[in-house]
């Protein structure tokens, strides 16, 4: 998740920092000075442009606001490159101690398991993973754009938007609970930039009282067992009124991936 987050800090701070030098090119040239004074027990401010002429609140607003946010925004923008490079900094630092196990000799490496590895290692591991499919059949198959068979509508529409995303995930890949259970959550997906697993259920029948209340065990179970929606769990639900959309499922891609 670090790596993540900085690689979302790193691009957010390089926006900031195109936004305001676009804008200060096309600002004034002048400086703003502001001083205080008191008048019958009350702070008041006078605003300047130094050695031109003092700047009044009804009629120089506009050019007031403008030179102040010049002012703030130079801040940002300081704050802004300095902040990039600690983050690009750090971020040439993440991949340290997943490469130490690289440089371990082949004859070592069959005793050790590796507290972290390289991604490419992750990912080849887990499109190469195979698995025991659910017992429960799926009765009317869909067909995804990858060629799987998916038992519904809207989770073929998650599948293809991961597909097309160009994100490697698992269709009903097991996983064990904290209480010892097994249960096929509909997609495993791994992320492309950190190689930590997501889970994403869709709750398709939240109208129906039974499968309701079963869903809400379930996804306490997934919360007991580290899974947890917003975090490494994403749920989405419909019922005969509200049904799912791709604009909803790429929302939810690009919040979490990318």
């Amino acid at each position: 998740m670090l790596k993540q987050e900085l690689l979302k800090r790193k691009e957010t701070l390089k926006g900031y920092i195109r936004t305001i030098e676009r804008w200060l090119e096309k600002t004034p040239d002048e400086r703003l000075v502001v001083s205080t004074y008191t008048r019958n027990g009350k702070n008041h401010y006078r605003y300047y442009i130094p050695g031109e002429r003092e700047l009044s609140v009804k009629t120089d607003c506009s050019l007031i606001t403008v030179l102040s946010k010049k002012a703030y925004f130079k801040r940002v923008l300081s704050s802004a490159k300095e902040e990039l490079a600690a983050v690009e900094k750090l971020l040439e630092k993440t991949g340290l101690i997943a490469s130490a196990f690289s440089s371990v000799h082949d004859a070592r490496k069959q005793f050790i398991t590796p507290l972290e590895e390289p991604v490419e290692t992750v990912a080849r591991r887990f499109e190469e993973e195979s698995f025991t499919l659910s017992d429960y059949a799926i009765t009317n198959p869909i067909d995804t754009l990858r060629g799987d068979k998916v038992r519904s509508w809207p989770e073929s529409l998650i599948a293809d938007s991961l597909f097309t995303e160009k994100l490697s995930y698992k269709y009903e890949k097991p996983f064990k609970l904290k209480n010892g259970h097994t249960v096929y959550p509909d997609f495993t997906i791994m992320h492309p930039l950190t190689g930590e697993l997501f889970l994403w259920e869709h709750f398709g029948r939240w109208d129906k009282q039974g499968y309701r209340s079963t869903s809400i065990r379930k996804i306490k179970d997934y919360a007991e067992s580290g899974m947890l929606i917003g975090k490494n769990l994403i749920a989405t639900f419909d019922d005969d009124e509200y049904k799912l959309s791709e604009s909803e499922i790429k929302k939810l891609i690009t919040a979490y991936f990318k």
